[in-house]
């Protein structure tokens, strides 16, 4: 009897589906007439003026961004702060491409012989070393990324064999987790700052002096609402706010800039090196670096990354990435300078290709930031999505941020950076270089005359020379230019 009645009960249900599937194109098909003629009488028959299509017009004066930052500005009296940097893509990477090694040139043999380890500093007493030429940016603790993001960054490091950056805090934990730490000596005016506290500096294997960024140019003083835990590693009061100055402290002039590099690298026997927003004065601020004697320059081009940021600085102030590295390679090497100052290039550098171009500019190594956070919450956004974006698990003020695994998320880092690393040695394999820093601008080519004059490479587009010209640009790779200075 139940057979008996499962049986009706599932032809009932069979023809039930049949009669729908009959009916339901039709249905379907008068519905959405019905609705499409109203729609388009709506739009036809009600003035422009008052109809919802004149958002249309207003969208094309201004992107969705621009629309909705603007909205942000009318409801506040103060800069608004858009995370992570500008959407607008200045330096054009993809207009590079390489030319691979074939007849002229022959291939590397073995891709595993290709050398990356990278040394800063290599002058001073005790030089940064790094198995691979890809660091792990300043990102600082509270005001942007937690406790727990910051030591996952430096365990990620240590696996792969890199260095990674304090950023404007000071943490024993991550002094503890990282072995190679470069200490930011930042803008930071609160007590338990690095320049009201040298001995932080003490246990550095590289400082940085933090002069400006650039996702927010330089000479932004910033102020960041504390927590109880960020004030017991500030060294704050209740009600304090964390200020971030717009100048270093005691730093008035360009003399007093030299005189404190030069206090630094006396006292310190680690590299000492300067991070700069690169702007249209690169070379004046160049030849201060010099003056200074610096071990190595950081310069973040206007693509960089940042928790937080007037949208203005993030996208009308500074110079794209590739401009600066090309910019400041070629003045140092006119001044003679190249090989004792190590450079290191931040900003917006988002693939490995891109890592291998902008050493190919001039950089001795490279910074990544926000690639590095995407690496961590990779395989951890699912405990935050959809009702909250990754980074809640990344910054201090995220209210996922207990929820980050930090050995899964060091582990995913790692993983990260030594893939990077191998598509490094398949790129200098097939250039049939045997180091990473044996690749430079003859290895290059751009596929327009901007970005060849830019990079300072040879065009595609260049029609003027003959076949067998020399070409306009020649860069002898890094280690050569102690025995060939290039004027």
């Amino acid at each position: 009897m139940f057979w008996e009645m499962l049986a009706a009960a599932l032809l009932s249900l069979v023809i039930f589906s049949l009669v729908i599937a009959l009916l339901l194109p039709p249905i379907k098909q008068a519905l959405w007439k019905r609705l499409s003629d109203q729609a388009w009488n709506k739009v036809t028959n009600t003035r422009y003026m008052t109809s919802l299509t004149s958002m249309w017009s207003t969208l094309q004066r201004a992107n969705p961004q621009i629309f909705l930052e603007n909205s942000l500005r009318a409801s506040q009296d103060h800069a608004i702060e858009r995370p992570i940097g500008t959407p607008l893509v200045f330096s054009h990477w993809e207009q590079l491409v390489f030319n691979p090694a074939q007849l002229s040139r022959i291939p590397a043999r073995r891709r595993q012989e290709i050398a990356l380890k990278t040394t800063i500093g290599q002058h001073t007493e005790r030089p940064l070393t790094t198995d691979i030429p890809i660091l792990i940016a300043g990102m600082s603790y509270g005001s942007a990324l937690s406790m727990k993001a910051k030591i996952a960054l430096a365990l990620g490091a240590n696996m792969a064999g890199t260095a990674t950056n304090t950023g404007e805090s000071f943490l024993p934990e991550e002094r503890d987790a990282a072995k190679r730490l470069i200490v930011q000596y930042h803008r930071g005016t609160w007590p338990l700052s690095v320049q009201n506290h040298p001995r932080f500096l003490e246990s550095a294997d590289a400082i940085e002096v933090q002069i400006g960024q650039g996702a927010q140019g330089a000479g932004a003083m910033v102020t960041h609402h504390v927590d109880p835990e960020m004030r017991k590693y500030f060294g704050l009061k209740d009600g304090d706010r964390a200020v971030v100055a717009s100048r270093l402290q005691g730093v008035e002039s360009s003399h007093d800039f030299v005189r404190l590099i030069r206090h630094l690298k006396a006292r310190y026997s680690v590299p000492v090196g300067v991070k700069l927003a690169a702007s249209g004065w690169l070379e004046e601020d160049l030849e201060i670096i010099m003056e200074a004697n610096a071990d190595f320059i950081v310069l973040d081009g206007g693509e960089g990354g940042t928790h937080a940021g007037p949208p203005i600085l993030q996208d009308d102030f500074g110079l794209p990435t590739m401009a600066a590295i090309s910019r400041a390679d070629q003045f140092l090497r006119n001044k003679q300078s190249r090989e004792r100052m190590s450079l290191v290039a931040g900003g917006g550098l988002r693939s490995p290709g891109e890592y291998l171009k902008a050493i190919a500019l001039g950089a001795d190594a490279v910074y990544i930031g926000c690639a590095a956070l995407m690496a961590l919450s990779a395989y951890q956004i699912r405990k935050v999505l959809p009702g909250s974006p990754p980074e809640d698990l990344l910054f201090q003020k995220g209210r996922h941020r207990q929820e980050l695994d930090v050995d899964q998320a060091a582990r995913h880092l790692a993983q990260f950076l030594r893939s990077s690393a191998d598509e490094l040695r398949y790129g200098v394999q097939t250039l049939g270089k045997p180091s990473v820093h044996d690749v430079n601008r003859d290895d290059l080519i751009a596929l327009d005359s901007a970005t060849a004059e830019l990079a300072q490479v040879r065009s595609l587009v260049k029609t003027h020379e003959s076949p067998g010209q020399a070409p306009a640009f020649h860069f002898r790779s890094r280690t050569d230019v102690k025995k060939h200075p290039v004027h």
